[in-house]
């Protein structure tokens, strides 16, 4: 937890940041901002059905690397979805 003191003075470098820069404050202060690529709902499930396809084509051709690339393709698939990267617009946050 902050001091009063060091809450005070990190309010008055983002009061600075907001007069000096308003952009740049902007961009520092969206939370969940992302890519407009990656925020694609079709995006994440093509993934999945390349990831799946990669571990059956494994599987049956008993290939352990594509098995292998299916299943960090399958993690990166179940990190985007967690993460709930949506199409929804981000938040502005403020210090408190």
């Amino acid at each position: 937890m902050l001091s009063h003191h060091e809450q005070r003075e990190l309010e008055r470098i983002q009061d600075w940041f907001e007069h000096d820069d308003p952009h740049l404050a902007r961009a520092l202060g969206e939370v969940g901002s992302v890519g407009g690529l990656a925020r694609s709902r079709t995006l994440r499930y093509a993934i999945d059905a390349l990831a799946i396809g990669l571990i059956i084509l494994g599987a049956m051709t008993l290939n352990f690397g594509l098995i292998f690339f299916g299943a960090v393709c399958l993690a990166a698939a179940a990190c985007l979805h967690v993460t709930r990267w949506s199409e929804t617009t981000p938040r502005h946050r403020r210090l408190e």
